[in-house]
Order: structure tokens, then C-alpha cells, then sequence
């Protein structure tokens, strides 16, 4: 015969009972803590803005330059002259992350997308093997937070 968890001592459910809400407080705890508010509730969330300009830091006539990237898209040589275009859209599906250039609503709040910009960034830098000109993504974000200015932010990924 099985037993089931209903078939469990007083005192085994009372352990169980207590340890899962432990948990669950330890998580909601967590949640107003972190960048994105992953397992947080916000009955209201900011209203936030941003605007994404992606640069690059990359060698041009024998200097280091920044140069801008236009629509998502940039063209370098690899190790033997060929050049190639990459696009910033090809590895960031996300709509708000993959809008460069105009102003978008933050999902989430500003802080997580910001947090979600800078491993794009270093996800995107890790994966242009065959750009052997650029070293470094960067990106300088404009900012609103409920409708007032928040600032510029400038978040780098360097190439490993």
C-alpha cells in the first residue's frame, strides 16, 4: 500500500507547511530586491521610458574611434579583410531591447531593462567572431521615469 502525503504525521506536514512558506517568503522578499522584479508583484508599475543608441568602440584609420551603429547594423572586416555586416536584431529578439534610435515604454520598469540591455550587450559582443575591428558594444540610453528626465546611461560590454 502507498501512502500518500495526506497520510503524513502531524508533524511532518507542520515541517513541510512551514519550510514551503519560508520559501515563499524568502522569494517574494527577493523579487523587490532584484533589477527585474522577477516573482514581484507591482499593482502599478513606473511608467518609464527609453531610447537606445548603440556605438561602438572600434579601431578606424589606425585610431580608436566610436562609431555610430545605424539601424541595428554595422560592417567590419574579420582577420583576413573580408568584410561582413552584423546586425544588433539578429542575436536581441526582444521589442523593446531591439528598438534603437526611437522612444519606447520600459516594460518592467527601468531598471530592468536596463539590466536586460547590459546582457545584450555582452551577449551580442561575445558573438562577432568575424569582427576583428570592434572592441567594444556600447550603448547610451536616454531616460524617463514617470515623465521626468532620469538622466543618460552608458553601459559597455567589452569583446572577450
Amino acid at each position: 500500500m502507498v501512502r500518500s502525503l495526506l497520510d503524513l504525521p502531524l508533524k511532518a506536514r507542520a515541517v513541510f507547511f512551514f519550510t514551503y512558506l519560508s520559501v515563499q517568503a524568502v522569494i517574494l522578499m527577493r523579487a523587490q530586491r532584484g533589477p527585474d522584479f522577477v516573482f514581484g508583484f507591482q499593482m502599478f508599475n513606473e511608467s518609464s521610458d527609453l531610447k537606445i543608441t548603440l556605438l561602438r568602440r572600434a579601431r578606424y584609420k589606425g585610431h580608436l574611434r566610436l562609431l555610430a551603429i545605424r539601424d541595428g547594423a554595422w560592417r567590419a572586416k574579420d582577420a583576413h579583410g573580408v568584410e561582413h555586416t552584423f546586425r544588433w536584431q539578429a542575436r536581441v529578439h526582444d521589442g523593446v531591447l531591439g528598438t534603437l534610435g526611437s522612444s519606447i515604454h520600459a516594460s518592467y520598469g527601468l531598471q530592468a531593462q536596463l539590466f536586460r540591455l547590459q546582457f545584450a550587450l555582452r551577449d551580442v559582443a561575445a558573438h562577432i567572431p568575424d569582427d576583428s575591428e570592434t572592441q567594444a558594444l556600447i550603448a547610451v540610453v536616454d531616460t524617463l521615469k514617470n515623465g521626468h528626465e532620469a538622466g543618460q546611461v552608458r553601459l559597455e560590454a567589452s569583446r572577450p
